[in-house]
């Protein structure tokens, strides 16, 4: 099987996203589904991120910005008669098609505080974990609910990745490292750019170095803002190590894989034209928060 565990879709669902990036008046789900097969991807981890929240430190549920939620309730009913779904839990939504199945599975990248620092973590099997949290009290709510988590392209710093100095401290209480991010597909040489620094396939090799000296296991992920770039990067393992019986089981075996090193990676990267085509939106985007606005 293959798990893309770390896949957002579209930059966001705010009109403002759908329309620059083409999405609009399309079946999100549908182009998710269908790009999942089209890469042979069995599971992805649909990523919510925000710091809109309610009274607890929560993503609202039913809102935009839960991602897995908006997708299930607003798009499922008007796919095409020969997707069949079903769900395992709350947590987990299956689509049958052309006798091939999809798992579709919350995932989450909390927001982290310490002091007046921002860090983003990678949690897989829930979108429900507090925001602004600080890292003894994020990995412990992770530990204590059985979700499997791990540090989000820890060298980044400029991304909201934790550091390698300050990862020493946490990756123990982890189940993994995020040691590859297509994402990071630019050549190490570009470093030497202030505007690029760290964004480079050079933090990827720094993460896997890591996680080798630590001892900690590393997975490849897509971090993809576009639905067609899910499945550029994932781990693949034996489909007999999952138990798909009960949500609970599904996220406890799938935890257990990663742990044990059951895995391995396939670790393909961003394209340069592809990466622009969403960074430079991302970036016209934000400014002024453009995004806000109606398009």
């Amino acid at each position: 099987m293959r798990a893309d565990l770390h896949m957002h879709g579209p930059i966001g669902f705010e009109p403002y996203w759908l329309e620059v990036q083409g999405y609009k008046g399309k079946n999100l789900l549908e182009l998710i589904v269908n790009s999942c097969l089209n890469r042979g991807i069995d599971i992805s981890a649909i990523t919510s991120i925000t710091d809109q929240v309610d009274d607890t430190n929560k993503i609202p549920r039913n809102s935009i910005h839960d991602r897995l939620n908006h997708l299930t309730d607003n798009y499922a009913f008007s796919l095409p008669k020969d997707y069949k779904t079903d769900r395992l839990g709350k947590n987990i939504f299956i689509i049958h098609r052309d006798n091939k199945t999809v798992y579709l599975v919350n995932g989450q990248t909390p927001i982290v505080k310490e002091g007046e620092k921002r860090f983003d973590h990678l949690v897989i099997g829930s979108n429900e974990v507090p925001n602004f949290m600080n890292f003894r009290d994020t990995l412990a709510y992770c530990n204590d609910h059985g979700l499997a988590h791990g540090l989000e392209h820890p060298n980044v710093e400029a991304h909201f990745g934790v550091g390698l100095e300050k990862a020493v401290n946490l990756a123990s209480r982890c189940d993994f490292i995020e040691g590859h991010n297509a994402q990071l597909m630019l050549p190490r040489i570009f470093s030497l750019l202030p505007t690029i620094g760290q964004f480079t396939k050079n933090s990827n090799n720094k993460a896997k170095e890591f996680a080798r000296e630590y001892n900690v296991p590393y997975i490849a992920t897509s971090d993809a803002h576009r639905i067609q770039d899910v499945g550029m990067a994932y781990i693949e393992f034996n489909k007999a190590l999952l138990n798909t019986s009960d949500e609970d089981r599904f996220i406890g075996s799938l935890r257990d894989i990663i742990i044990t090193d059951a895995f391995i990676t396939v670790e393909g990267c961003e394209s340069l034209l592809g990466w622009i085509n969403w960074i430079s939106k991302f970036q016209r985007g934000i400014r002024n928060e453009r995004y806000k606005l109606d398009p």
